[in-house]
């Protein structure tokens, strides 16, 4: 008869199966989640980019990620924001510039990189003039992700316009600056502005959840083999080797 240490044991073993197998089924959950954004956002790297007129008469809430973007219009350079971002293991920041197109529409463009001052790690890095007018070309991308910051500097009471920043909340930004942005866009196209443009490829991500569902589904495997192991086939070898004896 089975004890109740037993009977805890198999308790104990069943939910601890059944949540890593949980979290296993949601990872692949997840990966096909991110297979099905990726195809659609490599269906759409894959159309004619939008010039002004075609970005313009889009729904307002249209999120084509990936599009290519054509357009022209004129830096907002009293609006720029330089994000803390390391590029190719080197300190520097990414250069965020809204661009003012002629109908009025506002893109917030992901210019460029820039290195860090090594005497003056918070200064903005100067950058060359740009013509009035200017022909920017490159991807329709989701807002900068957030990176970890200390809460006083979130949350600071501050409620001047800052350009040196860890983070960016568009929706902040919006309300800073009084502009609404249409878009974000990452800019490819070559310019005379002493910024590097070496965006890292975006590769899949699915795989990494399912590199993380097999690991999930390798700790159900090895905690229900362990039961049985010593549970189950070790107390009945026991027993019939008490029994021959």
């Amino acid at each position: 008869m089975f004890s109740r240490q037993w009977w805890l044991l198999l308790l104990l073993t069943v939910l601890f199966v059944g949540l890593t197998s949980s979290l296993g089924f949601w990872q692949l959950s997840r990966a096909h989640l991110r297979e099905q954004i990726e195809a659609e956002q490599t269906r759409n790297a894959a159309l004619p980019a939008l010039n002004n007129a075609q970005l313009e008469n889009l729904a307002t809430d249209s999120q084509l990620l990936y599009r290519s973007l054509a357009l022209e219009g004129r830096w907002m350079s009293q609006w720029s924001v330089y994000l803390n971002r390391p590029m190719q293991g080197q300190a520097g920041f990414w250069v965020m510039t809204p661009l003012q197109l002629e109908s009025g529409g506002v893109v917030l463009v992901q210019r460029g990189w820039a290195p860090r001052d090594p005497v003056l790690p918070n200064k903005a890095p100067t950058l060359k003039n740009a013509p009035d007018r200017v022909h920017v070309s490159g991807q329709w991308i989701s807002p900068p992700s957030r990176l970890m910051e200390l809460e006083s500097t979130a949350s600071s009471p501050d409620t001047s316009f800052s350009q040196v920043r860890q983070n960016l909340d568009v929706v902040q930004y919006e309300r800073e600056t009084g502009l609404k942005i249409r878009a974000v866009m990452r800019q490819n196209s070559t310019a005379d502005d002493g910024l590097s443009r070496e965006w890292p490829n975006l590769a899949s991500r699915a795989q990494t959840n399912r590199g993380y569902a097999f690991q999930w589904f390798a700790m159900a495997a090895v905690g229900l083999l362990l039961f049985l192991w010593f549970q189950v086939f070790r107390k009945r070898r026991a027993v019939n080797s008490s029994a021959s004896s």
